[in-house]
């Protein structure tokens, strides 16, 4: 039974209370949320007021649940996210929302959940796509210019981070590999192996080879926010990054690998689907200049890592067809699983044939993002 408005206002004041240093006297403000009982993670808002060194106070807090078996990557947890966010709050070299706390216990709201400061803003949202409505476009060309360069800087910073030294050891992870690339490309290869069932995934399974017979040497170990999109930045009304969002697939390997997913998802938001970029937006080519500017160094290797974001999205597709499958919104025969969007950038990276998107592919995709169907 899910818990109500009532039981969740006193439990979440009694834990707030118990586990924030500083914080006495809580009080939160009347709640209207129920929080299910399903399989995916939930966000709601609430108002408090409490008592502090400095007087009373008063935030807007945002609670995210996530259930113990939410995992979209391979690997990806709330967890990670909660300690992610909070060693980046500590550090401030890049913008994030104000860490509260995270409670993996899932006896107090039925499921293990995270706490942040609200942050004000928009971000550029994938639905609708925000090449098409919203508010990018009311904006001039130079402001969306102005926004993306924002954006594109603000993760670029992490680049400056030393992980060993800084408190970023929590992403070593010596089953995948040395730290960097290696752990990359293993975390990969683990996830490809765990998914790929016996199945045959041709794009998917040269792609897996090329990483690997193509991986570069020297490569640098950086914090990876992990999904650096447009749709994971809060844009302040002057078209400042307010806070970078959603850590929970964050990583380390070489900070080329941020940069190679933002192009990606820049990609797929425009000519993927078939949809016009906005005037303003910087091309390829300028954003890969605004990055190197910000790193103070050239990107190297943005060919190979293209392939590796597109592995890693392919890999996700397979996730999602796997999903669609056991629910029954599609039948396992269903020919999308290498035929859609992510094994089609494969292929033109690989240079293979091209899959031919049919509706199968419509199918699947009916219960994601919605496409244009062509003929």
């Amino acid at each position: 039974m899910a818990l109500s408005a009532a039981e969740v206002q006193a439990r979440l004041r009694d834990w707030l209370e118990a586990n924030v240093v500083g914080w006495s006297n809580v009080r939160l403000r009347p709640m209207e949320v129920v929080l299910g009982s399903g399989f995916s993670a939930e966000i709601f808002f609430v108002d408090v007021d409490f008592d502090s060194a400095q007087g009373p106070q008063s935030r807007t807090l945002v609670v995210r649940r996530q259930p113990v078996n939410f995992e979209v990557v391979l690997g990806s947890s709330l967890a990670l996210q909660g300690n992610m966010m909070a060693a980046l709050d500590r550090l401030q070299v890049t913008p994030v929302p104000e860490w509260i706390g995270m409670e993996l216990d899932p006896a107090v709201l039925d499921m293990p959940f995270l706490v942040m400061g609200r942050v004000d803003g928009q971000s550029a949202t994938q639905r609708p796509n925000y090449n098409g409505e919203g508010w990018l476009v009311d904006m001039t060309p130079a402001q969306r210019g102005a926004c993306w360069k924002n954006a594109i800087e603000a993760f670029a910073q992490m680049s400056r981070i030393d992980w060993q030294k800084d408190g970023f050891g929590f992403l070593a992870n010596s089953d995948w590999g040395s730290p960097g690339l290696d752990q990359y490309l293993g975390h990969l290869e683990a996830w490809y192996h765990g998914c790929r069932k016996d199945r045959v995934m041709p794009y998917v399974d040269t792609a897996v080879a090329f990483i690997r017979d193509n991986q570069p040497s020297g490569t640098t170990v950086n914090v990876l926010w992990g999904d650096s999109t447009p749709s994971n930045v809060m844009f302040a009304p002057d078209g400042s990054a307010n806070a970078l969002i959603d850590w929970e697939l964050a990583a380390l390997g070489p900070s080329e690998l941020d940069l190679a997913w933002w192009l990606y998802f820049d990609d797929l938001f425009s000519r993927r689907f078939g949809t016009a970029r906005l005037e303003g937006l910087p091309t390829r080519e300028e954003t890969v200049a605004i990055w190197e500017a910000a790193v103070g160094r050239k990107a190297r290797h943005l060919d190979y890592y293209d392939v590796v974001v597109a592995l890693r999205m392919a890999l996700v597709a397979v996730g999602a067809f796997d999903r669609q499958v056991g629910v029954g919104n599609i039948p396992p025969e269903n020919k999308s699983l290498n035929a859609n969007f992510m094994t089609l950038y494969l292929a033109e990276r690989l240079g293979m044939d091209l899959p031919k998107l049919g509706p199968d592919f419509y199918a699947f995709m009916s219960n994601l993002t919605p496409v244009e169907q062509k003929d």
